[in-house]
């Protein structure tokens, strides 16, 4: 805890420790040897890991963020790393865009919906959530995952001015284009 209070400042730190489940992801994140990074200058946050190797996986989280956001942040890169299994390197000719596309919204909606557990426990301690994040939590508590699933459906990423089902669609047609050029450059190097 004392790196993230250096890092981040007490009010994270606080905020963490009054969340059950973000002092167990933590606990999981270090046990692990993921590293946790803040990104100056930015109000936003990613992870990068590949799905079962958690060892060398990265959680960036923005320092202009207000410490509740980076405590939403914090659990949702949490569970990418801890429990994701959506692939990031993959083969398009063994996974379909329609299956890619299926498993990034199911995982996009697991990760928010221990956001929103995390939401629930600092709201439950008497910590101010925000209203974009209470909103969510009444999705989440009468709808469950169902709920928060339909609706990310016709939200919009954060990066881009795209729903999360064209984003992850967007990503798959990135990496068909990458991976048929790698190819066709194969065969032209082997027929040279």
């Amino acid at each position: 805890m004392q790196r993230i209070e250096k890092q981040f400042g007490a009010r994270l730190a606080s905020l963490i420790a009054d969340s059950p489940t973000l002092m167990a992801d933590l606990k999981s994140l270090r046990r692990a040897g993921v590293r946790i990074r803040r990104l100056n200058g930015v109000c936003r946050a990613y992870s990068r890991s590949h799905p079962g190797q958690k060892r060398g996986a990265l959680i960036c989280i923005g320092a202009h963020c207000t410490a509740i956001q980076q405590a939403h942040y914090l659990a949702h890169e949490a569970f990418h790393i801890l429990y994701g299994k959506t692939p990031h390197n993959f083969d398009p000719n063994k996974l379909s865009r329609k299956k890619y596309v299926q498993m990034a919204l199911r995982e996009e909606a697991h990760c928010l919906c221990h956001e929103l557990k995390v939401a629930l426990e600092l709201h439950d301690a008497g910590h101010f959530v925000g209203a974009v994040n209470l909103s969510w939590l009444v999705d989440y508590l009468t709808g469950g995952y169902r709920a928060v699933r339909k609706r990310l459906e016709h939200e919009h990423v954060s990066v881009a001015a795209l729903t999360y089902p064209q984003y992850y669609g967007w990503l798959y047609d990135r990496r068909a284009q990458k991976t048929g050029a790698a190819r066709r450059l194969t065969r032209r190097q082997r027929t040279a």
